[in-house]
């Protein structure tokens, strides 16, 4: 089981130019910036950090939804004798997501 802050994590829409996201309780989890160079009042530069804050907040259901998946497919492939599905790429992002090697 990961150690993260648990979710549901949510986008700070008032958090001005760079995209906050808090956890439930309020607590600053993390601080998204962006990448687009030149002027930070930009709108390209305003939307990459909200996409970043959006993508971020959404990791901790992203990361439970995956390993149902995993799971899932496990399963399917023991009760219907599928061929076994390359689960690599789901074990790698899940193990990266928890601190693990990946």
């Amino acid at each position: 089981m990961s150690a993260h802050t648990p979710g549901p994590w949510r986008r700070d829409i008032g958090a001005g130019l760079r995209g906050d996201v808090r956890a439930e309780n309020g607590r600053m989890v993390a601080v998204c910036w962006g990448i687009n160079t030149g002027d930070p009042y930009r709108p390209a530069y305003k939307a990459e950090c909200d996409a970043n804050a959006h993508l971020i907040a959404a990791a901790p259901e992203l990361l439970r939804e995956l390993k149902k998946v995993h799971s899932w497919l496990g399963k399917l492939t023991d009760w219907h004798g599928a061929e076994d599905p390359d689960l690599d790429g789901i074990r790698a992002a899940i193990a990266k997501a928890e601190g693990g090697d990946a």
